[in-house]
């Protein structure tokens, strides 16, 4: 459908509609004069709807630096012609493995420290730069769902190339929308060729839905309240567009958990409080989910008011609650 391949790029439905305004408007001008004017203004308004909706997938302005430590390796992978840079520190062959996904903006050199808990107790450690982050490759239009895919494809291609590595158990450590894309790669887990290799998530300052994102980003546009719903509309047809056609959704609130993704695993929650960046509705909503009967005992909270949602790639006392969740929850095989 040529629409659907115009939204997976960018400018293409911008510049298209505003090609046929102005088409439009000289035709009109030629034979109804008197309608050119509204023409005009029914294009330039199309054309801002494009725009506004485009402006949903758009990439960070800036990268972080990638690593370079020769403590890690260095692992390009590619994934539906995207190169996706990981780091691998391999620990000690009979522990676990932790997977640790940054934030928005961030990259892995921002989980250096976080590693730290793992590396200590002899677990190996993989790092991911993003799409559009650090030294990966970039997309045309950023999506936490597209991501997914890319993350699900690499985690599937080191099974098979490194496939000592998930001989044990794997916890899953993500930031802000690193915690996002973790929820839905555990929705996605079918898809995984070791399903179960995940046994447990430590999610910091988690993004846990769109739909304050969606808010958020209208604000900062500036966009109209009445003209709202419609760029709405066209965001979820370009998601769809580049997502689809199995990975569709039709309201906001499928971009919420639980229907964007839940975990069945014990899962540590690192707090910023307050949360200067994402406010308490994230946290809140991951809460009140994991406290129905079907994930009693599984989430352990843990609130730090010295840490901060941006910008505390260094923190003590974040330190201390992963190493003690970490000693509880894999004591048994990670203990030093």
């Amino acid at each position: 459908m040529v629409l659907d391949w115009a939204r997976r790029r960018n400018r293409i439905l911008p510049y298209s509609v505003a090609l046929i305004g102005l088409l439009a408007s000289v035709v009109t001008f030629v034979w109804a004069p008197a309608l050119c004017a509204p023409i005009i203004l029914l294009s330039v308004f199309f054309v801002y709807l494009e725009v506004m909706a485009e402006l949903s997938f758009r990439s960070p302005p800036r990268r972080k630096p990638v690593i370079d430590d020769s403590d890690w390796e260095k692992i390009n992978v590619n994934i539906n012609g995207i190169n996706i840079l990981h780091y691998l520190f391999r620990g000690d062959t009979n522990k676990p493995l932790a997977w640790l996904c940054h934030g928005w903006t961030a990259g892995a050199v921002r989980m250096l420290d976080r590693a730290s808990s793992f590396r200590e107790r002899g677990w190996s450690v993989m790092l991911v730069d993003l799409p559009s982050h650090g030294g990966s490759d970039s997309l045309k239009k950023w999506s936490a769902e597209e991501t997914t895919t890319l993350l699900i494809g690499s985690i599937n291609r080191f099974s098979q190339t490194h496939g000592d590595l998930f001989d044990r158990e794997i916890c899953f450590y993500g930031h802000s929308i690193g915690a996002f894309i973790g929820l839905r790669i555990s929705k996605r887990r079918n898809e995984l060729l070791l399903p179960q290799c995940i046994s447990g998530w430590i999610f910091e300052s988690p993004m846990t839905g769109y739909t304050e994102i969606h808010k958020e980003t209208c604000d900062m546009l500036r966009i109209p309240t009445i003209v709202r719903p419609l760029v709405l509309k066209k965001t979820i047809r370009h998601f769809n567009a580049i997502n689809g056609p199995i990975r569709r959704i039709t309201h906001l609130a499928d971009a919420d958990i639980p229907a964007w993704g839940m975990v069945d695993e014990k899962t540590l929650l690192v707090q910023a409080d307050p949360d200067e960046r994402l406010g308490p509705v994230h946290h809140r909503r991951l809460i009140e989910c994991m406290a129905k009967p079907a994930y009693s005992g599984l989430l352990t909270p843990h609130f730090l008011p010295e840490l901060r949602h941006s910008g505390s790639h260094v923190c003590e006392s974040r330190k201390q609650v992963v190493d003690e969740w970490i000693d509880d929850v894999y004591g048994h095989s990670s203990a030093v």
